[in-house]
């Protein structure tokens, strides 16, 4: 996706590279938020097989 955005820019195509560029923009948060739900599931279940 980013080389889409800058071959959008490229091309004087903004308003669909700032739209792409936004949405990879919200997704990056998203993904992180995920990555910390899942890494605290997982240490939680490593500490009860250590019981």
């Amino acid at each position: 996706m980013p080389l889409l955005v800058e071959i959008l820019y490229n091309e004087y195509q903004f308003a669909a590279a700032f739209a792409i560029a936004s949405l990879l923009a919200m997704l990056a948060p998203i993904t992180l938020i995920a990555k910390a739900v899942l890494e605290r599931h997982l240490d939680e279940g490593q500490d009860a097989s250590d019981h």
